[in-house]
């Protein structure tokens, strides 16, 4: 399928992305990395060049902007700016997103983890945010997360929050079942600890994984 830009006037290929495929291109764009996302493109959508540069002209590096003209609230995927006409991909976030990322913080009790060295000062140690574009861009692009079965992003975490630590993120049975089916993963972070640690802190390597349901 094809629609045509009013703008440019280009036609561009309608894509319907898996959230995998989403999440890829979110990654991308977030950091300004087009002629990767072009490359993704060709490669998985055996797409031409031009092709592929339409369409990459036309996706959103945040939801409800245009591309074109800077428009604020844009609503809806596979939309035209009642600005300016251009066409936008404007793809919803992924599932790991901002949400996502806020629930987990505030569902980290270091309280109850096992590791001495904060055992009488948890209560001062804390995350002050994990960031919702994961670190391993390249791993994402060549290997599924079905496959891996985790995300590698960075949080800010400490005594005061502030100190950045390397993230894992790893996917349960419900977790993999939720990515691949377009539901929440915010209902796979454990709660009352129903799963025995599942916060593991690695205080001096400034590493820390968590494990989902």
């Amino acid at each position: 399928m094809k629609i045509n830009c009013n703008k440019c006037k280009n036609e561009v290929i309608i894509i319907n992305f898996s959230e995998e495929q989403k999440l890829d291109i979110y990654i991308l764009m977030q950091n300004d990395l087009k002629a990767l996302a072009e490359k993704k493109l060709i490669e998985e959508f055996n797409l031409g060049k031009n092709e592929a540069k339409v369409i990459v002209q036309h996706l959103n590096n945040r939801n409800g902007r245009c591309t074109e003209c800077g428009f604020e609230k844009l609503n809806g995927e596979y939309i035209e700016c009642p600005d300016c006409g251009a066409f936008n991909y404007n793809l919803n976030e992924p599932m790991f997103n901002s949400e996502f990322c806020s629930h987990l913080e505030w569902s980290l009790d270091f309280q109850n983890i096992e590791n001495e060295n904060i055992k009488y000062y948890a209560k001062t140690f804390w995350c002050d945010g994990i960031k919702h574009v994961p670190e391993d861009t390249k791993s994402l692009l060549y290997n599924t997360i079905e496959k891996n079965r985790q995300i590698i992003t960075k949080a800010w975490i400490g005594y005061g929050g502030d100190e950045i630590y390397e993230m894992k993120i790893k996917f349960g049975e419900q977790a993999i079942e939720n990515y691949k089916n377009n539901k929440s993963l915010i209902e796979c972070i454990p709660r009352n600890n129903e799963i025995p640690n599942w916060i593991k802190l690695f205080m001096e390597d400034k590493k820390i994984e968590i494990q989902l349901k």
